[in-house]
């Protein structure tokens, strides 16, 4: 075995994010979730099938964007005491405070 491969793996980019089995991992989390839920309800292929389906179109929304696109989406859309509560910027809820 030579000395480049005992190494280990080093990424090209420190941007990219963690990936499980071909998903990054908030896909993978929809798509645990959803198979959790088929699985709970009785109907495991139906979960695999929908978890499968929601995680790739989720993946193909989100192509191109910021890598917390979803965190971004949330802030906006849901309500803001429900996520996170930040100190910097003002609740989602408040969109025009300056007129």
């Amino acid at each position: 075995m030579n000395n480049e491969n005992s190494i280990g793996y080093i990424p090209r980019t420190l941007d990219k994010l963690e990936r499980f089995l071909i998903w990054e991992i908030d896909q993978a989390l929809i798509a645990l979730i959803f198979i959790g839920m088929g699985a709970a309800a009785g109907l495991l292929f139906v979960g695999i099938v929908s978890g499968g389906a929601i995680a790739w179109s989720y993946g193909k929304i989100r192509a191109g964007k910021h890598a917390k696109f979803a965190l971004h989406f949330m802030y906006w859309w849901f309500p803001s005491d429900m996520l996170m509560k930040t100190h910097v910027t003002p609740p989602s809820h408040l969109r025009y405070f300056l007129g």
